[in-house]
C-alpha cells in the first residue's frame, strides 16, 4: 500500500503553519512494543531493573496486536523493553503472527542474550538489532552495571547473520573521549552507530543517576565535534545538543511524534509516541484500530504539536527535521516507513526509547537528505 503524500505533507504544514492543517486521521508509521519491561542489566542511566514488572500482554494477545498493526498499515515494528529477549515466547509470537509483512522488525536490546540466542535470532523475522552500549569496555560496563557486558554483547553481534546491527550510545560525560573509538569498533563488527540524548522527564528515569552522566562544559565541544565532523550531522542538530547539554534556553520544535509512531507498554497502555503523557487507550480492553480512531488520540497528538507537555528529547531529530529541513524532512521521515536506505549507517526507523535508556536520537554517518524527492520519501 502506498502511503499518501498528503499525510506527511499535512503533518509538516500543521507543525509549521496551523494545527487545522494536521491530518484528521492518525496513521502511525512505526510501532514500539514493550512485551516486557523487565531487564537484567543494572544501568545507572535508568530505573527499569529496579522493578519486577508483570507482563500483562499474553501470547495470544501479542499475536493479535502484531496483526492489528499490520492491518493499520504500520510498516516498522520495534520490539523494545526492558529487555525484549527476556520474553521466552518472543520468537513464537513472531512466528505465529504475520510478522513477515513488516518492512523492518527491529529488536532493541542490551545485547546480553544475543550470544545465547543467536541461532534463534538468525532464524527469526527480525531484520535489525539496536544494541545499547554507552562507552568502550570498562566505561560501558560501569554505566551498565554488568562486568563483561561490552565483550559479551560484541561477541554476540559477531554471531549474527543477515541482520543489520547498530550500536546505540547515550551521549554522556563518561564516554565523551571514546566516541570515535566506539564508532571504529562498531565498524569492525559490521555495525553502525546511533546516539541518544539524556532526558529527565521519562517515567523510567525518575531515580536514575543522570547527574553522573551529564556532560560537563568541557565535554560538550568534544561531543559536538564528533557529531559534526565524524558523523556529518546537520548544524541544527549539533546546535540543539550543544544548547541542551549546556542548559541554555531552547526553542523546542513542535513535536510531530504523535503522527509518526505509537507505543504499547507491557501493561497494554497505548501512548501517542510519548512517554511523558497519559495513555489514550489499552489494548487489553480495546482494539488498536478503535484507539487510533479515538478523539483522545487525536487531541493528544495535536497537544504534542503545541508542546503542551512536560518536554523531553524523544525523537527530537524528527521534529527538528520538520522545523528546519523543509522538504528534506520527508526523506528523514521515510526511514519511519521502513523504506529508507541504511547504506551509510542511518537509523532503522524513527525515534526510539531504547530498551532501557533515555530517548534515542539517531547518528547517521552521512547527511544527504536534501537530495531525495518528496515522492520517493513517502512511498512505502
Amino acid at each position: 500500500m502506498s502511503f499518501p503524500v498528503s499525510y506527511l505533507t499535512r503533518a509538516w504544514l500543521g507543525s509549521k503553519i496551523s494545527t487545522t492543517l494536521l491530518p484528521s486521521t492518525i496513521r502511525p508509521l512505526s510501532a514500539h512494543i514493550k512485551l516486557t519491561e523487565n531487564c537484567q542489566a543494572r544501568c545507572i542511566s535508568c530505573d527499569y531493573w529496579k522493578t519486577r514488572w508483570q507482563d500483562k500482554i499474553s501470547t495470544p494477545r501479542a499475536i493479535d496486536l502484531i496483526n492489528e498493526l499490520i492491518a493499520a498499515d504500520v510498516r516498522t515494528l520495534r520490539l523494545t523493553g526492558g529487555e525484549p529477549l527476556l520474553r521466552k515466547d518472543l520468537f513464537l509470537i513472531l512466528e505465529k503472527a504475520n510478522a513477515s509483512r513488516f518492512k523492518h522488525i527491529i529488536l532493541q536490546t542490551n545485547g546480553l542474550l544475543i550470544k545465547k540466542l543467536h541461532q534463534e535470532l538468525n532464524d527469526s523475522s527480525i531484520s535489525h538489532l539496536s544494541v545499547s552500549m554507552d562507552g568502550v569496555k570498562e566505561t560501558n560496563d560501569r554505566i551498565r552495571g554488568i562486568r563483561g557486558y561490552f565483550d559479551l554483547a560484541m561477541a554476540g553481534i559477531q554471531l549474527l547473520r543477515g541482520k543489520s546491527v547498530a550500536i546505540s550510545v547515550t551521549l554522556n560525560r563518561m564516554s565523551a573521549d571514546e566516541l570515535g573509538l566506539l564508532a571504529a569498533m562498531a565498524r569492525d563488527v559490521g555495525a553502525s552507530v546511533e546516539y541518544n540524548i539524556l532526558s529527565r522527564s521519562l517515567y523510567f528515569l525518575e531515580n536514575a543517576d543522570l547527574d553522573s552522566m551529564w556532560p560537563q562544559p568541557a565535554d560538550v565541544p568534544k561531543i559536538a565535534r564528533f557529531m559534526r565532523e565524524g558523523l556529518k550531522r546537520p548544524a541544527y542538530e549539533v546546535d540543539y545538543m550543544t544548547r541542551y547539554y549546556n542548559r541554555e534556553e531552547l526553542a523546542e520544535p513542535p513535536c510531530v511524534l504523535g503522527y509518526l509512531q505509537l507505543f504499547v507498554l507491557s501493561n497494554g497502555d497505548v501512548m501517542t509516541g510519548c512517554y511523558s503523557l497519559k495513555p489514550v487507550g489499552n489494548i487489553l480492553r480495546d482494539k488498536l484500530a478503535d484507539v487510533l480512531a479515538s478523539e483522545a488520540y487525536r487531541r493528544q497528538c495535536v497537544s504534542m504539536i503545541r508542546r503542551e507537555c512536560p518536554g523531553c528529547t524523544c525523537g527530537v531529530e524528527s521534529s527538528l527535521a520538520m522545523k528546519y529541513a523543509g522538504s528534506s524532512a520527508f526523506f528523514h521521515l521515510k526511514r519511519l516507513t521502513g523504506s529508507g536506505n541504511r547504506r551509510n549507517g542511518g537509523p532503522f526507523d524513527g525515534p526510539s526509547d531504547r530498551a532501557h535508556t533515555p530517548s534515542l536520537v539517531r547518528i547517521r554517518t552521512s547527511h544527504d537528505l536534501a537530495s531525495q524527492s518528496q515522492k520517493d520519501a513517502v512511498d512505502k
